[in-house]
C-alpha cells in the first residue's frame, strides 16, 4: 500500500491536488481510447454533417463548410461523421498534455507556474467544449458530454477562487 501511496498527491494540502491528480488520470485514459478507437470521441461529438450550401468561403479551407444534417430529412442519409482518425489522434495527445501538467501540478500545487497552467488547461477545455455546443453545434448536451464541460468549467472556478490559498 506505501508503493501506491508515493504516487498519490500530498494529503496535507486539501482536496485540490487530488483533483488535478484524478482528472489527470482520467486524461490519460481518455488519450489512449483517442488513439485506439473513435468510439468515445463520437459519443461527445456526435452529429452528423452535410456540405453547407451557402459557406462563408468558397475554399475547401472554410470552416463553416459542414452544418449539421437534420435528424429527419434527407439530408441525415448523406451525413458526414467529422471525428476522423486525425482529429481523434490530436484532440488525444493534446488529453495527454493536459493530463501531464495536472497531475505534476498536483505533486507541487503551490508552484505558481504549474497551477498557471493547469488554470489554463481547464479554461482552454472549457471554451473548446461551450464553443463546440454553441458555435459549431457538434455537441448535444447528454451523460458523455456533462464531464467535460463540469471538469472544464469546474476546474478553472475552482483554482481560480483558491489561487491565494495555493500560490505564495
Amino acid at each position: 500500500m506505501d508503493a501506491l501511496t508515493a504516487y498519490l498527491p500530498p494529503s496535507d494540502k486539501g482536496l485540490l491536488p487530488y483533483y488535478l491528480f484524478i482528472v489527470g488520470i482520467v486524461s490519460f485514459g481518455n488519450s489512449v481510447q483517442n488513439l485506439v478507437t473513435l468510439h468515445y470521441t463520437r459519443r461527445i461529438y456526435n452529429g452528423l454533417f452535410v456540405p453547407n450550401r451557402a459557406p462563408s468561403d468558397a475554399s475547401g479551407d472554410s470552416i463553416d463548410k459542414l452544418v449539421p444534417a437534420s435528424a429527419t430529412g434527407k439530408d441525415a442519409e448523406k451525413g458526414q461523421d467529422q471525428v476522423t482518425p486525425l482529429a481523434a489522434r490530436v484532440f488525444g495527445v493534446w488529453t495527454m498534455l493536459a493530463g501531464l501538467v495536472r497531475i505534476y501540478t498536483s505533486h507541487d500545487v503551490g508552484n505558481r507556474a504549474l497551477y498557471q497552467l493547469s488554470i489554463i488547461t481547464h479554461a482552454v477545455a472549457a471554451v473548446h467544449f461551450s464553443s463546440e455546443l454553441l458555435v459549431f453545434k457538434t455537441m448535444h448536451i447528454t451523460g458523455p458530454q456533462l464531464f467535460p464541460l463540469a471538469a472544464g468549467f469546474g476546474g478553472t472556478v475552482w483554482m481560480v477562487l483558491q489561487y491565494a490559498h495555493y500560490v505564495q
